[in-house]
């Protein structure tokens, strides 16, 4: 089924395209794979504002959810979905988070006979019973409808496992390795730490951090903490000798802080599925600091990072203090991340993925599927144990730095 013909596919996300945030970055990057490879890729979603490149519905709506701020076509016009789709065919609609309100629902519900896929982003340690309630209902209009379903991670297919009762694929983030990758630091710096993420975000841990790196420079360390997010509080980030603060800046401005940094900190509290910021940090050939949360275990547990107790300010100064001293383990930490991220390139995972959508063609035209395809398939994406990927799969030109 993999060598079937360019597809016409329409990408739904539930989320305003025109903030940054993961599952749109996910299906933006997706869409762009997609089209290197010959498929007529199509994005719509909810927007505030014009977004170069995407199909834009309004209706969009804050809904605090999650532990953070989420911006969702709530009140996208019915009427405009089903005229969009009355119009516009294709040959697979792909999903992301089918249960967010309205308009994979619209979607959904506006695509006749359309082959449908769903994947499966979110991850939370509990829900709410209000929460448990609406999603069954939910899902019990939406998944019929839906031929294939794909998780982002093992822990995304556990939280999705209490409504989505068949099989799912694990595909996980991708990561353009051709563009994040290694660069030049400048000479002379002090030791540079970075975080990436909307610091206003309570799960984001960035308080942590912050209180973290405060002390570190109290008891003597020379550092800096680069900081690259939204900040959507009132209240202004402190004046603390060291922080830099950058906002949000372009993809290659992004790119060029991870390079200059010497180790990237991901301080979440919970509430993650994966951590697309991991990936990126890995390609770029940098040393990782995290939290020791579900989400994250799966992607860099092993000698992939320093993993550390969450809300644990005492934990982030001994991690930080340990790479500070141990150069050596920096150099070796960032090649072993360089290589793993290699398997996660957008080229692959976008195959994968589309995998996904020729089998849910021929499921929708009762073409008979393969023996294979009947048991629950799994990405074939290794678990972080580097020591013979490195051996088999690095990168040329990749050295350590």
């Amino acid at each position: 089924m993999s060598d079937r013909g360019p597809l016409r596919i329409c990408i739904v996300v539930a989320y305003d395209l025109s903030e940054p945030g993961g599952v749109k970055h996910h299906a933006i990057e997706l869409a762009t794979a997609l089209r290197a490879r010959g498929d007529d890729v199509t994005v719509v979603g909810p927007s505030a504002s014009p977004v170069e490149g995407v199909v834009r519905f309004g209706g969009v709506t804050n809904i605090i959810s999650n532990g953070s701020d989420n911006k969702l076509g709530l009140f996208v016009s019915p009427r405009s979905v089903w005229r969009y789709f009355r119009h516009n065919r294709f040959d697979v609609l792909h999903v992301h988070e089918p249960l967010l309100p309205s308009l994979p629902y619209w979607a959904i519900w506006s695509s006749g006979q359309t082959p449908r896929v769903a994947t499966f982003h979110a991850f939370g340690e509990y829900r709410p019973a209000l929460l448990r309630l609406a999603t069954h209902g939910f899902s019990a209009l939406q998944f019929p409808l839906i031929h294939r379903g794909i998780a982002v991670s093992p822990v995304a297919a556990r939280y999705a496992s209490s409504t989505w009762r068949r099989p799912l694929r694990i595909v996980p983030n991708g990561v353009r390795t051709d563009v994040f990758k290694p660069g030049p630091r400048p000479p002379g710096q002090p030791f540079r730490l970075l975080f990436v993420g909307r610091v206003s975000d309570e799960r984001k841990g960035f308080r942590y951090l912050l209180e973290a790196f405060s002390e570190l420079r109290r008891s003597g360390l020379d550092a800096e903490l680069a900081v690259v997010g939204d900040n959507t509080s009132t209240v202004p980030l402190p004046d603390v000798p060291g922080l830099l603060y950058h906002g949000v800046v372009s993809r290659s401005r992004l790119i060029e802080e991870y390079q200059r940094c010497d180790v990237f900190v991901a301080p979440s509290t919970g509430q993650e599925s994966f951590g697309i910021v991991l990936l990126e940090a890995m390609a770029c050939g940098k040393a990782i600091i995290c939290s020791d949360i579900p989400g994250y275990r799966s992607t860099v547990a092993g000698t992939l990072a320093l993993m550390v107790r969450p809300s644990n300010v005492a934990d982030l100064v001994g991690a930080v203090r340990d790479l500070s001293y141990k150069r050596h383990d920096l150099v070796s930490m960032g090649l072993r991340n360089r290589v793993y991220a290699s398997v996660f390139d957008w080229a692959r995972v976008a195959e994968d993925v589309r995998m996904e959508y020729t089998r849910a063609i021929a499921i929708r035209s009762n073409h008979p599927v393969r023996s294979r395809d009947r048991r629950e398939a799994r990405a074939e994406y290794p678990r972080p144990d580097t020591r013979t990927l490195i051996a088999s799969r690095a990168l040329p030109g990749d050295q350590p730095r």
